[in-house]
Formats: structure tokens, C-alpha cells, sequence
């Protein structure tokens, strides 16, 4: 089976051989201090910001209920959908937890979310951009609002920018009441290293990090994460073999037309929905390849898929073309048919 619900790289950019290397020449009966060091400057200079301004965690979803352990509890606010465990993190804290919904095309009223923080005056606010789990990318304007309503609202603004590296560069909202939380789980491709990082500024950075632990993360997550961004040659040759995945997967699905929506994504997913969206999911998955389906409102008639190898593509093309084909031929028979059954 091929995955492609995961939202993970579909390789690794360290080889076995560079592993053991540096598994070897991990010090293992120390605490990490050094490394820490080595790979916060090592992140900091990649992204030119200042290590002081950055920790790290086990993942950024250590950073996310922190953040929210620390500073949500006037409540917080999120899109409805957004990344799932916002949801989960607040209800483990007792945080109040309110959402704005999108409309039936899976977009957002900022009008509406701006009344929303006046009337709820959240402590938190939290936003995945680009966009869990539809991909869209928001306007620098949007989030600048955003970022004026929390101040106004005297709460925080937190930029969840787990798939940032897929999109384009934006304007990011300033001031100590803006928090970024980034992770090497998705374009750097080593999720399984939990390796999360947190980056603001003044109380701010006190606040969220006064619950960290001295050594947050192990020497050698911290060794092999060290490792990809001592090479910028290399990391480059990784990271865009990630992008041009990507591109690969939009040209996959682009044929589709208008017998599936799709929203362009700025991340290293495709999301679908409407009517057929599940009957090409379940023709993929009985043929190989595994997307991501949804049970729940509003996503019931969403499929999602996520990069895979390049040498993957031809059999996914192939496929969706086998699908595309029977699909106008049963359209042909009976265009008033909103439930298609497909085989192979």
C-alpha cells in the first residue's frame, strides 16, 4: 500500500549510513546542552532570526498545548475545521474552546471571525498557515486583522506554520502578542525525531517557555536534526524533491476538472470534496494507495492526499485516469446517478 494519508515525506533525508554515524558519535551519558546550542544556532542562521528568540520541544504539538496551558485560559478560538488538537489540547485544559465555521466550500468569513473575538475576547488564538486540512493560504491583510483583534482583545495570535516551507513566502503579523510555531516533521521529513520549535519575542517567549524542561529534546533527535541543516546543499536537493512531489501531485489530480473539487493548496497535500470525492478515494485505496478519509462534519465528503515518490505518480495517474473515464461514461448512462460504483 502506498500512503498517502499521512501528510509526512514520503523519504528520508538522512541515509542509513549517516545515521549511524551519527547515532555513533552521540554522547549518550551527557544531557544535551551542547547540542541544543549547536542546533538552535544551527535553525536560527538557516531562517535568519536569533536563538534567543527560539526553543524547542518534542514536536509542535508540545508547543501548541503549552501555548495553550500557558496563555488560554480567557479561552481559545480557531477556525472550524483547523488542526484537530487545538480542540483536544483546550479540552485537556479546560480551556473554553469556540470555533467559526467555514461555508460549503470549506472558506472563512474574517468578518465574522473578527465579531467573534470581540464578542468572546479569547485569549487565544490559533490558526494553521497554510491552512489544516485544506491547504489555502490566507492573506497577509487577514492576518494582520486577526493579529490587531487579539491585541485589541489583549490575547495572542499564534501562526501554526507546520507546512510553511510548501508555500510562499508571506508577511507575517509583528508585535510580542504573535507567536510562530514551526516543525522538521513535514518538508524536512523527520517526524518521527519530534522535533518542534516555538519563536516569539519579550514576556511572550517567557511565558510559553516557562514550562519547558531543561533538555526539552534528546541529544541525538537533536545530532540528526543538526546533521540536515549542517548541509545546505544537500537539504536543498531534499527539499525540493518534496516541492516537485507536490507539483506531481497537483498535475495528478488537475485533470479532474469539475468531476471533483479541489481548493490549491499551499502544503504537501491535495484536498478534495463534493459528491464524488469518496468514490475516487475508496477506487484508489482498493487499487494501492491509501488517501485520508473523514467520518465527521464538515468533512464527510472530504478525501485528502499527500506526496508521495515521484516514481509513485505514473500508477496514481493511471488510476485516476481508469476512474475519470468510467465516471463520464456513467454520467453518459445516467447523469442523475449521485452514487457511482466503480471496478477495476
Amino acid at each position: 500500500m502506498i500512503h498517502m494519508d499521512r501528510n509526512t515525506s514520503p523519504l528520508s533525508p538522512l541515509s542509513d549510513e549517516t545515521v549511524g554515524e551519527v547515532a555513533r558519535s552521540t554522547v549518550l551519558n551527557e544531557y544535551p546542552s551542547d547540542e541544543i546550542t549547536r542546533f538552535k544556532q544551527l535553525y536560527a542562521d538557516h531562517y535568519g532570526i536569533r536563538p534567543e528568540q527560539m526553543e524547542v520541544a518534542n514536536g509542535s504539538d508540545e508547543w501548541i498545548q503549552k501555548t495553550i496551558m500557558t496563555l488560554g485560559q480567557r479561552g481559545v478560538m480557531a477556525l472550524s475545521p483547523d488542526f484537530v488538537m487545538y480542540e483536544e489540547y483546550s479540552r485537556q485544559t479546560d480551556a473554553p474552546f469556540y470555533t467559526v465555521p467555514c461555508d460549503a466550500g470549506f472558506r472563512f468569513n474574517f468578518d465574522e471571525v473578527i465579531r467573534s473575538i470581540e464578542e468572546k475576547r479569547p485569549s487565544l488564538f490559533l490558526i494553521s498557515m497554510p491552512h489544516n486540512p485544506t491547504g489555502q493560504l490566507f492573506d497577509a491583510e487577514v492576518l494582520e486583522r486577526l493579529s490587531q483583534a487579539m491585541k485589541a482583545a489583549g490575547g495572542y495570535l499564534v501562526l501554526d506554520e507546520a507546512y510553511a516551507e510548501f508555500a510562499p513566502a508571506y508577511r507575517r503579523p509583528a508585535g510580542e502578542h504573535v507567536i510562530i510555531i514551526r516543525t522538521l516533521s513535514k518538508i524536512f521529513g523527520i517526524a518521527g525525531l519530534r522535533v518542534g520549535i516555538a519563536v516569539a519575542d519579550g514576556e511572550t517567549f517567557s511565558r510559553i517557555t516557562r514550562l519547558n524542561h531543561p533538555y526539552p529534546v534528546n541529544s541525538l533527535s537533536l545530532n540528526l536534526a543538526s546533521r540536515i541543516f549542517e548541509n545546505r546543499d544537500q537539504l536543498k536537493k531534499f527539499t525540493d524533491y518534496q516541492l516537485a512531489s507536490k507539483k506531481q501531485l497537483d498535475a495528478a489530480f488537475r485533470p479532474l476538472g469539475n468531476r471533483i473539487k479541489t481548493i490549491e493548496s499551499s502544503t504537501n497535500f491535495i484536498f478534495t470534496y463534493g459528491r464524488n470525492a469518496r468514490s475516487l478515494g475508496e477506487y484508489l485505496e482498493e487499487n494501492g494507495y491509501q488517501p485520508r478519509m473523514y467520518d465527521t462534519p464538515p468533512l464527510g465528503d472530504v478525501v485528502r492526499y499527500s506526496i508521495i515518490r515521484l516514481e509513485d505518480y505514473t500508477g496514481l495517474k493511471k488510476l485516476i485516469n481508469e476512474w475519470s473515464t468510467q465516471y463520464d461514461q456513467e454520467r453518459k448512462i445516467d447523469t442523475g446517478n449521485t452514487d457511482f460504483h466503480f471496478t477495476r
